[in-house]
């Protein structure tokens, strides 16, 4: 049965149009600080030359969520007429059907590809399977709090914020899985907490090759939200 998304009032995110359950993420601090570094990034694509490459660029959000960033560089892709492909993965089912929505509402519906599961595992086609450039991630990222959230009171949002006992575990899985995914030069994006072991998460990426291009910081609460932008 498909959600009734016509009871939600459309919000508007950097000009995307959003309609978004309570059990799916919302834009909050973290998607800021990608969606701001990607509207900088988008602008080396200069749209009055001739669009510098034949081949499309190749695009993954894992975790999309209700669309949100996934939406925002598309259309601006759109805007500076460069040509690329997308692909998209996510664990919450309520989320890919939110997330196909709102590709709807903006009209982008086209050309999206909003998968059902987890990390890499809908990646199982011959197209979907090519190395991308640029693969991006945010992840949940806090710690689990047994006491509070467990077996017997977790919902669907939880799969949002819950990064497993050490908070690093969910994004840990999809750095050691990662390299196949990306290309040689193929950069990456994500997200993390200051309340989490950086050595853990640093050695991952060293084992798999891929260097530190920049961190990017915003404080907020009780923590530093943390972007990682990395290059393979």
């Amino acid at each position: 049965m498909s959600y009734d998304f016509s009871k939600y009032e459309i919000i508007k995110y950097f000009g995307i149009n959003m309609a978004i359950p309570e059990q799916v993420y919302s834009p909050h601090d973290d998607t800021d600080l990608i969606s701001e570094f990607m509207l900088e990034w988008i602008k080396k694509f200069d749209s009055t030359k001739e669009n510098l490459r034949l081949k499309p660029i190749r695009i993954l959000e894992i975790g999309y969520g209700p669309g949100t960033i996934s939406l925002l560089i598309i259309s601006h892709l759109l805007k500076n007429k460069v040509n690329f492909y997308h692909a998209g993965t996510e664990i919450s089912p309520l989320a890919v059907e939110t997330a196909n929505y709102n590709a709807k509402l903006n009209k982008l519906e086209s050309l999206v590809n909003f998968l059902d599961g987890n990390l890499f595992e809908p990646l199982n086609t011959k197209e979907l399977n090519k190395p991308y450039d640029l693969i991006l991630f945010n992840p949940p990222y806090l710690p689990s709090e047994p006491d509070i959230i467990n077996e017997s009171n977790r919902q669907l949002i939880d799969l949002a914020w819950d990064g497993g006992s050490s908070g690093n575990e969910v994004l840990l899985e999809f750095l050691n899985h990662l390299s196949p995914y990306l290309r040689n030069n193929g950069e990456i994006l994500f997200i993390t907490s200051s309340l989490v072991n950086k050595k853990a998460i640093e050695q991952a990426l060293e084992t798999q090759n891929i260097q530190i291009l920049e961190q990017k910081t915003k404080h907020v609460f009780f923590e530093d939200i943390i972007l990682y932008h990395c290059k393979k």
